[in-house]
């Protein structure tokens, strides 16, 4: 379908589902409304207490109630939610003794076990309604990657797509009834403002307040925006404990799972010379990597064609959802480096001395001048990416991206540009055939890896023959920390055990 094909059918969707309205259909969740009333009691306890000491527990009911919300299959399916109840039984039993409040680790860890032996009534609604509508003309939206996998191999014998909002334009034409499981307000306005189906049904547990549709920021500028009705209905037990904290009571509630960020505690020191300013990136599986400002990182695509996955991405482009491809206890960069100076052959002891000549001296103008100073100078001499200058030092870092930036770098340094130029530009060469021959055995692995459980765990181990590549995790991206921190460069693109996103989507 091309694109002004698919505008016209959303046109074409969207007066329907103005004239028909939304619907969302209300489950009463008995099990799912104990763990949210024990969630909302411990969230207000840990605010006014201002302690730490409970916050694993609540980040782990977090997890559990959001996943009860957001990924309804039944049990069988879903062994995050046994992960998450378990974690929160055992955070409970740690903290007993160690806090007062004993009755509410109680009852916390027996509304996780709860919700794990009850399958969420929402799966049973969103079955029943495939089958009532008919499964060939209806599609599934789910909220994330990971909720898409588990949903995904439940349907699988009524063959309904699953899809991401940011898929819908791959949606058959012959597709007429979209689900949504989630409330509205944890999905893009796009779905409502842009729907690729005439008739769109959310699906939700009862004990979630906020059924209100998401509107475009820009809706009241808008002649003529789109505003559809909402039909709203109930449907099973709709029975809820007794909320010991009101709904109206001024709290943080925060369903969605979020990061742990410490703060920064560089300061505003500058790095030294074997350090690097980085963001720490929280990877699935309980791993992390600190982030520098290198040009780019090898990463992976799981949608693109066989052969074409492999790539890289710009740093400022690694965001929550990037697969990033990393070697297991040092840099890729380490390995490409000792690789293309294999390929030098007898070169490479001549490259190696002008490259190591030009970077020392360069490490001793940084540091006499400071590094501000030297950004300031090259960049009124022309340089470019001068900001990146402690970067240039590193050994594994070829040269500046641009070859001009290097001539300029090098007669600043009061250096002749050869024959230090044209080794740079060979040796860069001769990385770049190394990593070319890399991605062919990885794009190899690739093929043979179980990407549909890549998706669903967001992290996978690739099987690599070479020589220095056997330990290659790919692992998906949870969080990028909003400000950088000062460690020792060799700690960069390394990847390290770290719980902080522990029970990030």
């Amino acid at each position: 379908m091309n694109r002004v094909h698919d505008v016209i059918r959303r046109y074409k969707a969207s007066v329907e589902v103005v004239r028909h309205g939304v619907e969302i259909f209300v489950v009463g969740d008995p099990a799912g409304a104990r763990l949210n009333a024990a969630v909302r009691s411990l969230a207000y306890t840990v605010s006014e207490n201002s302690s730490d000491v409970r916050g694993d527990l609540l980040r782990a009911a977090n997890a559990l109630r959001w996943r009860r919300m957001m990924q309804p299959q039944p049990d069988g399916f879903h062994l995050a939610v046994t992960e998450a109840a378990s974690a929160v039984v055992r955070e409970a039993r740690m903290l007993r003794g160690a806090v007062a409040d004993e009755v509410l680790l109680d009852e916390i860890a027996a509304a996780a076990q709860g919700v794990c032996q009850t399958d969420s009534p929402v799966s049973g609604e969103l079955w029943r309604s495939i089958e009532e509508a008919d499964p060939s003309i209806c599609a599934v939206v789910a909220s994330s990657n990971r909720a898409r996998a588990g949903l995904q191999e439940w349907l699988t014998s009524l063959s309904v797509p699953v899809l991401l909002p940011g898929e819908l334009s791959d949606v058959s034409e012959r597709v007429e009834q979209l689900y949504v499981v989630g409330p509205p307000s944890f999905f893009p306005p796009s779905l409502v403002t842009a729907p690729a189906a005439n008739e769109l049904t959310f699906l939700m547990p009862a004990w979630f307040r906020h059924r209100a549709i998401p509107v475009s920021r820009f809706a009241d500028q808008a002649d003529g925006a789109i505003k559809a009705r909402v039909r709203e209905w109930t449907v099973g037990d709709l029975s809820e404990p007794e909320a010991p904290i009101s709904d109206d009571e001024p709290m943080e509630d925060v369903y969605y799972p979020q990061p742990i960020w410490r703060g920064r505690i560089s300061g505003d020191s500058e790095p030294g010379p074997d350090e690097a300013e980085a963001w720490k990136v929280l990877l699935a599986g309980n791993l992390a990597i600190w982030l520098d400002d290198g040009d780019r990182i090898r990463a992976l695509d799981p949608r693109q064609p066989e052969g074409e996955r492999v790539t890289y991405a710009a740093v400022k482009d690694v965001v929550p959802g990037t697969y990033l491809v990393l070697r297991d206890g040092e840099t890729e960069r380490g390995a490409m480096y000792e690789a293309a100076l294999h390929l030098m052959g007898p070169r490479a002891g001549a490259i190696e001395a002008t490259q190591r000549g030009w970077k020392t001296a360069l490490e001793e103008r940084l540091a006499s001048r400071g590094v501000r100073a030297s950004i300031a100078e090259l960049r009124a001499r022309g340089v470019r990416s001068a900001a990146r200058v402690r970067a240039w030092t590193e050994t594994t870092l070829i040269s500046p991206k641009n070859e001009q930036d290097l001539v300029l770098l090098l007669e600043w340094l009061g250096l002749a540009a050869e024959p230090s130029h044209q080794n740079a530009m060979a040796l860069r060469r001769a990385v770049y055939q190394a990593s070319a021959d890399l991605r062919e055995e990885l794009e190899n692995a690739v093929s043979r890896a179980d990407l549909a459980a890549l998706e669903r765990d967001g992290r996978m181990s690739l099987d690599i023959q070479r020589e220095g590549f056997r330990s290659i995790v790919v692992a998906k991206v949870q969080a990028r920390s909003p400000y950088t921190e000062i460690v020792p460069r060799l700690r960069t693109r390394v990847p390290f055990f770290d719980r902080s996103g522990e029970w990030l989507e």
